[in-house]
């Protein structure tokens, strides 16, 4: 029995050749991406880090004018984290059933937490920044009144791994006022 060549069906699939060919094009691809990848996870990490703590301020505020109550934030530098806490009793401290949240930054962005390039002007332009958190107090803390109105500080991030590159920085302020503000640095100034 002979079977004519529009009766013999061809298996589906793909050759060897094809196989290989695609492999080698996307191991090509790969070798362009990766490093171009690697060199942007740091800046998403320190973005991301710093607008979920911009977020976090912002909604603490919120939080003490509808609550008429304080809301606390204490900065701990040497852990990379933060802690959030609805101070109903007005006392400072963080009593039993008043935490609202506590932030590990290094566990959830990789490779970020508190700090500066020495020689870095803070976001106003009027001095050297001296320290990764400039809320005053032992931890430093800061405290949003029922009113609205905070302590005048700034907060700033950094991939701990730079010590150079000062576009890899961001900052959080908040003003007196309880305006809180998202900067980054362009290399030369903060916007």
């Amino acid at each position: 029995m002979t079977f004519s060549a529009a009766e013999v069906k061809r298996e589906a699939g793909f050759t060897l050749a094809e196989l290989i060919v695609t492999i080698a094009v996307l191991g090509i691809v790969a070798a362009i991406a990766i490093p171009q990848v690697s060199e942007y996870l740091p800046i998403s990490r320190v973005n991301g880090a710093a607008r979920e703590l911009f977020t976090e301020l912002q909604l603490a505020k919120m939080r003490a004018i509808s609550e008429n109550n304080d809301y606390v934030i204490t900065f701990d530098t040497s852990n990379n984290t933060y802690k959030i806490h609805d101070d109903d009793n007005g006392n400072g401290g963080e009593d039993t059933g008043e935490s609202v949240k506590s932030v590990d930054i290094e566990e959830r962005y990789p490779g970020i937490g508190y700090g500066y390039i020495a020689g870095t002007y803070n976001t106003s332009g009027s001095a050297l920044i001296s320290k990764e958190v400039t809320f005053s107090g032992n931890p430093p803390t800061l405290t949003f009144k029922p009113t609205g109105l905070g302590k005048a500080g700034a907060v700033y991030l950094i991939p701990t791994a730079e010590t150079s590159n000062k576009e890899r920085q961001r900052a959080i302020t908040v003003a007196t006022t309880g305006r809180v503000r998202l900067y980054r640095h362009t290399g030369t100034t903060w916007e």
